[in-house]
């Protein structure tokens, strides 16, 4: 596939920034620019996209995500872009004002199921142990020795499983780094 040289008029600089700005346009966590605050307008964010013209730009770059191939990638980028949690109004007296992200609980899923054959073929493997081992890959703060307690895991296990999830996650993230890169480059959506 040849790539077209970058469009002068892309939104963003970086894949990381549309990323970015897709996966939480997409659950109404950007915030409004600072013009649009100044003169009381709608939504809208830092690219000076909000409304149905912030959906629109969100939705063409999450349909670039979904186009990944293999899915581990797509997957991937979800689990690092989109947020673990997203604001909750339900106003119930049991509601801390946030709920999981089903978008980001499916992708971890997803990836936890993969990793199964493609990083621990062969191995003994301990579901609560490899979510665990993913989560934190993907940002959640839990220490490998309380996932390993929790999982009746030995801790040397736990850290020769991480070891080895920890590479495999680490290439597929590189490969679907670039490749979706190279995706939004193309689409204009990327400088």
């Amino acid at each position: 596939m040849q790539l077209e040289q970058p469009h002068e008029l892309a939104l963003f600089r970086t894949a990381d920034a549309a990323l970015a700005f897709a996966f939480n346009f997409k659950h109404g966590q950007t915030k409004r620019s600072g013009l649009a605050v100044m003169m009381g307008g709608g939504g809208g964010n830092g690219r000076g996209l909000g409304g149905l013209d912030g959906a629109g730009q969100a939705g063409m770059i999450e349909g670039e995500v979904e186009r990944l191939d293999p899915s581990i990638r797509s997957r991937i980028v979800i689990a690092r872009f989109a947020p673990r949690v997203l604001p909750c109004a339900c106003k119930a007296a049991c509601c801390s004002g946030w709920r999981s992200n089903r978008d980001w609980l499916l992708a971890v899923s997803d990836i936890v199921a993969l990793v199964r054959e493609a990083a621990l073929a062969g191995c003994t493997v301990n579901f609560t142990l490899r979510y665990a081992i993913v989560q934190r890959y993907f940002g959640v703060r839990r220490s490998l020795v309380d996932a390993a307690t929790a999982a009746d895991v030995d801790r040397h296990t736990a850290s020769a499983h991480a070891g080895k999830v920890i590479g495999y996650l680490r290439e597929e993230e590189r490969q679907a780094r670039y490749a979706i890169e190279a995706r939004l480059k193309v689409a204009g959506i990327v400088e």
